[in-house]
């Protein structure tokens, strides 16, 4: 056979990579490969399953919606058991259809031998979904011969009513590519009308992240099964990528997942289980992914935790004639079957795999709640969810021990400590000593009132903040009524022309009436940009845009991304807070997209001649104007300055930071130009932010010079971090908790305790870590 393919393969050698006016017919339409699975449901009705999962947009009027499809093979196949999933989706771009043919192959195959072994293993202990094409727009011109090296759906992008497109690759200005359109990193990928080499307007990402009909068929499929390994099939038109497994991720050296081990496990034994087309030696070969452009197999990563691959199978011959399809899905079926071993356990030499169900304690029933493995965790990542119906959890981790968080709003937080996970098999936490993960539900608590200004009820909000979130109540009238849960929160209260404020609230089960009285606001500095930079000192490529929404705003790099090693900012002109009420609130309203975790903003302060110090920072994504506010209460009768800086490291760039309006307002202004030398009193103040992640400021001031412990305590009050123990004199202090203990190593999420101890006070406070 093997000799036979190789005859084939020299004789379509001299054929040119230019459009062909058809395919070989032994490739599936759209129509074919609904007819063959709606014969197979009939021939096997226990074992596959068709159900629509979406429908593209169309492009009116040259194309009408089309349904997308897919394929659930089990046995009990109508049943939602509970049992692990894995997904594999044939074709993204059009033109790649040998995905398409795996898909099939790989479906008649599984149902063929499901009396056999290991297939019949893989039916009765997994659900299998298949997902042959999420772009049958894009097919249908492949398959029709309009244009076989067409790559995107057929959307309409300059309404013109016409499909514009150029037969060959590059040139067609119309559709999107679907794998640019996923919701992680989408922003990097390429705007309407990009050019890029031969190939122009080929790899347009869409007007938003999800626009696209096969998208958001994937991404809703996606959350309903939680899948634990999924397959993503492409070709290389270049030959530039053929047969190569991609892996989730390392965008440079050094940056990877904190699951790169397992997705690499996974890459590099699927591509050693599939041959490269002869007459070639060897195997596929495994890569780390390195583009950040909307890709699926990352967003499947971040969103759900799914370790997807990438497989670009064939060689630039994308379409290459039939002998050499059944051989190319053979071949690559080989590597797939490998991750449904995987996901079991079965004939392969590693098992390890976290699994349990999560219950009420009280009534025993399953619950949708986020388990979070501390050590593989990043602040980026989306909630990882146990199943709705079962309550079920799975998680692929290497052998080692873990800290686990569960955590579920309405819920006390779970925590299990040092969990040993080993190689060879499912660590279940079903089992004892653990038997379960029985979370303990919390009392309702209802609480009603109104917010005040001097005694006068005013429309407001009030943004209520715990370990699993925030959640924000709007009043129109001063009034309103709320029902949480038993527990305590920090509360942020604002009012129509008040100074915002934070209160500490610990709410009891029952009914409470809870009442807010703010102090009318007296602005003592604003700052919209409608007058330009000029009072404002500029380090940097600092500069004012504008956006319909919201009018101006300054932003760090205007029309691009920001540049790798920076340290760039703007400094504000003094601020006189003589005379200024303790109740001061710096309000800002801005956004910022950088990169989690490695670069950072921050807005830092300084009190005349001083250094400059940190009053307020954060890294990765908040792309929507949004206000954070920050109390300045230990800066009252001093002259300030603001500083907001971004500081980046060697490599990746994003957006950046977009600061739309300045704001600095008390219950009593500034009425003298007179500077004061303020009283200080020894006081342990609220750390900001808080919640925190990755980082919070502790801040402190010492009327007299004495011994000073400043430490950190969990919630069985377990000593975590001691940030001083020296002899202090009198001053006011700073310092910066980056979540670590003392041996240095991260903590997981959940509420701890700051504890300031001097010779004659005491004083603890309260602060969330939300990783």
């Amino acid at each position: 056979m093997r000799l036979f393919l190789i005859v084939v393969i020299a004789v379509f050698i001299s054929i040119t990579l230019t459009a062909q006016a058809t395919l070989d017919p032994a490739y599936h339409t759209y129509e074919e490969i609904l007819t063959e699975l709606d014969s197979l449901q009939a021939l096997y009705p226990d074992y596959i399953m068709v159900e629509q999962i979406g429908t593209t947009l169309g492009a009116v009027p040259y194309q009408d919606p089309i349904p997308i499809y897919a394929a659930k093979l089990s046995d009990n196949v109508t049943v939602t058991e509970d049992e692990p999933k894995v997904m594999f989706a044939g074709q993204c771009h059009a033109e790649e259809v040998l995905g398409i043919e795996i898909s099939m192959y790989m479906i008649n195959d599984l149902l063929e031998h499901r009396f056999m072994s290991p297939w019949s293993v893989w039916l009765n202990n997994l659900e299998i979904w298949f997902v042959p094409t999420y772009n049958p727009e894009g097919l249908s011109v492949v398959m029709s011969g309009e244009d076989t090296t067409y790559r995107k759906n057929k959307r309409d992008n300059n309404l013109n009513g016409i499909f514009d497109f150029w037969e060959g690759p590059g040139g067609d200005f119309d559709g999107v590519d679907p794998n640019r359109n996923y919701g992680f990193n989408w922003i990097h990928g390429d705007t309407l009308g990009c050019t890029s080499g031969d190939e122009d307007y080929d790899y347009y990402r869409g007007p938003g992240p999800f626009s696209e009909g096969g998208t958001q068929a994937i991404r809703d499929l996606a959350a309903e099964y939680n899948f634990i390994y999924s397959i993503n099939w492409h070709s290389s038109r270049t030959g530039n990528f053929s047969e190569k497994v991609y892996y989730s991720y390392e965008w440079v050296p050094g940056k990877r997942n904190p699951d790169f081990s397992m997705c690499q496990q996974a890459g590099v034994n699927v591509a050693a289980l599939i041959p490269k087309e002869p007459p070639q030696p060897g195997n596929y070969e495994p890569y780390p992914s390195q583009s950040r452009r909307g890709c699926a197999h990352d967003w499947f990563y971040k969103a759900h935790g799914t370790i997807q691959l990438m497989i670009e199978c064939g060689t630039m011959n994308l379409q290459p004639p039939e002998p050499l399809i059944i051989d190319t899905a053979e071949r690559n079926s080989q590597g797939a079957y490998w991750l449904l071993g995987r996901t079991l356990g079965y004939q392969t030499d590693d098992k390890s795999m976290l699994t349990g169900h999560i219950t009420d304690s009280s009534t025993g029933e399953p619950l949708i709640a986020e388990i979070r493995v501390e050590q593989k965790h990043a602040s980026y990542f989306e909630p990882r969810l146990s199943e709705g119906l079962y309550g079920r959890f799975w998680r692929v981790l290497p052998q080692g021990t873990y800290d686990l968080t569960f955590r579920k709003k309405g819920y006390e937080t779970l925590q299990l400590e040092s969990v040993v996970v080993n190689n060879s098999g499912w660590m279940n936490l079903d089992n004892p000593p653990y038997n379960g993960v029985q979370m303990v539900p919390l009392e309702t608590a209802d609480f009603n009132g109104t917010i005040y200004r001097d005694g006068t009820p005013v429309a407001g909000e009030i943004i209520l903040y715990d370990e699993t979130g925030n959640d924000t109540i709007f009043t129109s009238d001063g009034s309103y009524e709320i029902s949480r849960y038993a527990g305590e929160y920090r509360a942020l209260v604002t009012g129509d022309d008040c100074v915002p404020k934070f209160f500490e609230l610990e709410l009891t089960a029952g009914d409470q009436q809870l009442d807010f009285n703010l102090l009318p606001a007296v602005e003592v500095f604003s700052e919209d940009w409608n007058s330009g930079l000029q009072n404002w000192t500029i380090n940097g490529d600092w500069a004012i845009s504008t956006e319909s929404a919201v009018g101006d705003f300054v932003e760090d790099s205007p029309g691009i991304f920001y540049e790798n090693g920076w340290d760039v900012h703007i400094t504000s002109p003094s601020i006189n807070l003589n005379g200024v009420s303790n109740d001061v609130m710096l309000v800002v309203d801005h956004r910022y997209y950088i990169e989690h975790e490695y670069d950072n903003i921050f807005i830092e302060i300084k009190v005349g001649n001083s250094d400059w110090q940190e009053i307020a920072g954060w890294s990765g994504k908040n792309y929507i104007w949004h206000k954070d506010y920050i109390e300045l209460e230990e800066f009252v009768n001093n002259r300030i300055y603001l500083r907001f800086r971004l500081l980046t490291d060697a490599t990746i760039t994003d957006p950046g930071w977009r600061i739309n309006t300045i704001k600095l307002v008390a219950a009593v202004g500034s009425d003298s130009d007179d500077e004061t030398t303020p009283v200080l009193t020894t006081q342990l103040k609220n750390n900001y932010p808080n919640p925190f992640n990755p980082q919070t400021r502790i801040n402190y001031s010492l009327s007299n010079s004495s011994p000073v412990r400043l430490q950190i305590f969990n919630l069985k009050g377990q000593l975590i971090r001691t940030l001083v123990n020296e002899f202090q004199t009198t001053d006011n202090y700073t310092l910066t908790w980056y979540g670590n203990n003392d041996k240095e190593e991260p903590v997981a999420s959940g509420i701890y305790f700051y504890r300031l101890t001097t010779g004659d006070y005491n004083k603890t406070r309260k602060m969330i870590l939300m990783k």
